[in-house]
């Protein structure tokens, strides 16, 4: 697991991700539904779309007001997740403790 973890931090110096921790005592949250994913393409060639994993299958959300509803979804995770750097720093104290144990 200390292998997985420094991947982690080796990807988050990557300029294009960001790391972002939900921690557990914020309780139920807007993404235990299940996994997904919001694809943007430029309005002029298609609209949003949202990719769902879900234990039926996998579905994409073309709807307008069905993506829109996985956009606030995905905005109320940013919310309650940590900080970027509070999330790396997290995932180093982890890694730490765990090297010595």
């Amino acid at each position: 697991m200390c292998d997985q973890l420094e991947a982690l931090l080796v990807s988050a110096r990557r300029s294009n991700v960001t790391i972002r921790i939900l921690p557990y005592s914020i309780g139920a949250h807007a993404g235990m539904e299940g996994a997904f994913s919001i694809l943007s393409f430029s309005e002029e060639v298609d609209p949003d779309v949202a990719y769902v994993e879900g234990t039926a299958g996998d579905v994409y959300v073309e709807g307008s007001e069905q993506v829109d509803r996985y956009k606030v979804a995905f905005a109320r995770i940013c919310d309650a997740a940590l900080p970027p750097s509070e999330s790396l720093r997290l995932i180093a104290e982890t890694k730490e403790r765990m090297a010595h144990d």
